[in-house]
C-alpha cells in the first residue's frame, strides 16, 4: 500500500463545493473558500442545524439529496460527517452550471435591453393593477440576447401572479458567482425577483415550461418567483 504525503486541505480549500467544520456547540472551527461566499450570521444558525438534522445515527457520514439555495448560490445536496462527538462537518454540493449549446442560443434571438423591456411590461401590467410596484435595478447592464415575444409572454404570466397583491418588490441585478456556459464561452446570469405578501401559483407548470424554452431557471417559494436569465452578448 503505497503512502501518500499530499495536503489534503489544499484540495478541500478549493472545491467549489463548500465545506464547513462546526464545534459541537455550532463555532466554525474550519471553512473553505467556497463556504465563506454564502456565510452570514443567520446562514451560521441554518447550516449548522441542517448539519445536525441531517447526522448519521452513529459516527461515519450520510448523504442527503435536497434543495438548498443561500446567498444565490444553489445546492442540491448535502453530506454530513463526524468521527467524535466535539466536530460535526458539512458540504453542500453546488449545482452543476448550465450549459446551452450556440445553436439554441442563436435562434430567434435579437440584442435586447432587458431593462427597457422589463420597464415596457410593468406598464403594462400597471395599467390594471391596484397596488404599489417598486422596481430596483441596475441600469448599467449590458444590452442581452433575447427572443423578446416569447420572453415578454412570460414575464406577462409572472406579473398576473401577483395581479391581487397591495404591492410588489421587482429587483434585477447580476448573480454574482453564478456563470452559464455557451459554446465554451462563460456569461454572467441575471437574476429577476418579485416579491409580495402572497402569490397565486395555479400556472407555475406553465411558467416553468416557458421560462425552460428560453433557456431561464426558475425559483418559486410561496411569495417570491425568481427568473435567472443567462446574460448572452
Amino acid at each position: 500500500m503505497s503512502i501518500i504525503s499530499t495536503d489534503f486541505k489544499f484540495f478541500i480549500e478549493n472545491d467549489i463545493n463548500p465545506f464547513i467544520l462546526f464545534s459541537s456547540k455550532g463555532s466554525i472551527l474550519y471553512l473553505n473558500k467556497s463556504a465563506e461566499l454564502i456565510l452570514g450570521i443567520d446562514t451560521q444558525k441554518e447550516l449548522f442545524s441542517l448539519a445536525l438534522s441531517h447526522a448519521p445515527q452513529s459516527f461515519g457520514n450520510r448523504m442527503t439529496a435536497i434543495e438548498l439555495s443561500f446567498s444565490s448560490f444553489d445546492f442540491y445536496g448535502l453530506n454530513t460527517l463526524y468521527v467524535n462527538d466535539n466536530e460535526i462537518g458539512l458540504q453542500l454540493y453546488s449545482r452543476p452550471r448550465p450549459k446551452i449549446t450556440k445553436e439554441g442560443k442563436l435562434e430567434g434571438y435579437s440584442l435586447t435591453d432587458l431593462n427597457l423591456l422589463l420597464q415596457a411590461n410593468i406598464e403594462l401590467f400597471n395599467i390594471n393593477y391596484c397596488g404599489k410596484i417598486s422596481l430596483m435595478t441596475d441600469y448599467s447592464m449590458p444590452d442581452i440576447q433575447l427572443q423578446q415575444n416569447s420572453f415578454s409572454r412570460l414575464l406577462r404570466k409572472v406579473f398576473a401572479q401577483f395581479g391581487s397583491t397591495l404591492s410588489v418588490e421587482i429587483t434585477l441585478n447580476v448573480k454574482m458567482g453564478s456563470i452559464v456556459i455557451i459554446s465554451d464561452k462563460k456569461y454572467p446570469i441575471f437574476s429577476l425577483k418579485l416579491t409580495a405578501d402572497h402569490r397565486k401559483n395555479t400556472i407555475d407548470h406553465a411558467i416553468d415550461e416557458l421560462a425552460l424554452s428560453n433557456h431561464i431557471d426558475t425559483k418559486f417559494q410561496h411569495n417570491t418567483i425568481v427568473l435567472e436569465i443567462p446574460a448572452i452578448t
